[in-house]
């Protein structure tokens, strides 16, 4: 598989999971309207200063459930945003990283081509009797063999 295609494949399962989609259009008029409900009330509450305990009760009674929905709506609201940027800032870092591990994997190959060819020359020329590329002599090491040898083992 090559690295293009190893790229878009990625890439296309990056896309189809990972982090929450952003607030539909139905859920984020939901979300507004009891956030709205609630400044709503809490105005009322502020109008309401000579009201009698009772109704006081019930007006706190309404409050505090209405105040959970609406703190669940504006944490909604505003997770959804700042999640988006973190996940559009991770995207960015993510291909990065495939593009370099693309890199990476073809000069793995490119360096395992080399060796093999490094060495396919040398053993040819040593049972040819033919003279190495170099200017080694007969009988010493070759470092360049060597290195092969040892970086990319049979």
């Amino acid at each position: 598989m090559g690295a293009t295609t190893a790229m878009s494949t990625a890439t296309a399962q990056k896309q189809g999971s990972g982090a929450a989609p952003p607030l539909g259009r139905a859920a984020l008029g939901v979300a507004v309207c009891v956030v709205a409900a609630w400044l709503a009330l809490l105005g009322w509450l502020l109008a309401s200063v000579d009201a009698t305990d009772v109704t006081w009760e019930r007006l706190l009674a309404v409050l505090a459930s209405l105040q959970a929905v609406a703190f669940a709506a504006a944490g909604a609201l505003f997770g959804t945003s700042v999640q988006g940027q973190r996940v559009a800032e991770q995207r960015q870092r993510a291909d990065a990283a495939e593009v370099r591990a693309a890199a990476g994997e073809q000069a793995r190959i490119n360096g395992e081509k080399l060796a093999a060819g490094v060495k396919l020359d040398r053993a040819g020329r040593a049972g040819n009797g033919r003279q190495p590329l170099s200017a080694d002599r007969a009988g010493e090491p070759d470092p360049l063999l060597d290195l092969a040898q040892r970086l990319f083992p049979d």
